[in-house]
């Protein structure tokens, strides 16, 4: 890659200038994660499906974060039929366009999701969303609460998230909350080469 944008990402904290990273990043980002060996949004389709009844699978999914669309891609490879996309950088919306695996996509504001947005899903997708250079950690509860009883998140919180005690302490007081049931809860690869793991959860709303 011309520029280490994976490395550069998780040194910038400011939203704009994060939204503005992300742009510049769109052209190269799908080579730059595969070369990578990115399996997170693979491992993460996996984990939905693994948990949902087959009518479920034709529910429309909202992929927040979706970037240029190697989640969307993932979701339809495991078999998911409508797939809504949510992300704060236009950039990256114009590439995941034009994979032509979305119904919908959405330009989000940077901070945290419209919760009258959210709620129109009983499944929603974050993968590697939030976590430092990405988005805050207030996203989790935010999503989590918009659910619809019976809705599911499922997400992932790579070893960067896991070692912010920001994080950590959200999706602590998310999977400990009376209204969450943690249906999957796995450790495993996150982007391969960098020798990252990420932790993959399905947290269901009771």
């Amino acid at each position: 890659m011309s520029e280490n944008y994976l490395e550069k990402i998780y040194g910038v904290d400011d939203a704009d200038k994060q939204r503005d990273v992300y742009d510049q990043w769109a052209a190269s980002y799908d080579a730059d994660l595969t070369d990578a060996d990115y399996e997170t949004p693979g491992r993460i389709a996996r984990a939905l499906k693994s948990v949902l009844r087959d009518s479920e699978m034709s529910a429309p999914v909202l992929d927040f974060g979706c970037g240029t669309g190697l989640s969307g891609l993932a979701l339809t490879d495991a078999g998911f039929t409508r797939i809504h996309g949510a992300d704060v950088s236009e950039g990256m919306l114009r590439e995941a366009e034009a994979k032509q695996v979305y119904e919908k996509l959405t330009a989000l504001p940077t901070g945290n999701p419209d919760p009258g947005l959210v709620s129109r899903y009983r499944l929603v997708t974050a993968m590697g969303a939030i976590s430092p250079g990405a988005a805050p950690a207030s996203c989790l509860p935010a999503i989590f609460m918009a659910l619809p009883s019976g809705g599911r998140v499922a997400l992932s919180f790579n070893d960067r998230a896991q070692a912010d005690e920001e994080y950590s302490r959200t999706l602590e007081r998310v999977t400990d909350s009376s209204e969450a049931v943690v249906e999957l809860d796995e450790d495993g690869p996150h982007v391969r080469s960098a020798g990252s793991t990420a932790r993959v959860l399905v947290i269901r709303r009771r």
